[in-house]
């Protein structure tokens, strides 16, 4: 079969080096990736709750009306 030989030093600095710059980066990319690529759901469901809230302020609004008492004189 395959015989593997053993890295030599500056070979795995290279390796560690780059395994750590590129969970760095994914790190990064995995945080900021909502900023960057915002998800068109979170808009609709933004417009469906503030809709939603309106009419629940529509229903709560309430209206008082005050009858006119007609006194009678005597």
């Amino acid at each position: 079969m395959w015989k593997v030989q053993p890295l030599n030093h500056s070979q795995k600095q290279r390796i560690t080096s780059n395994l750590f710059v590129a969970v760095a980066v994914g790190a990064i990319l995995t945080v900021a990736g909502p900023t960057l690529l915002p998800c068109p759901a979170y808009e609709l469901n933004d417009k469906s709750a503030y809709l939603e809230e309106q009419k629940k302020q529509q229903r709560k609004k309430v209206i008082i009306v005050k009858k006119r008492r007609d006194t009678i004189e005597s």
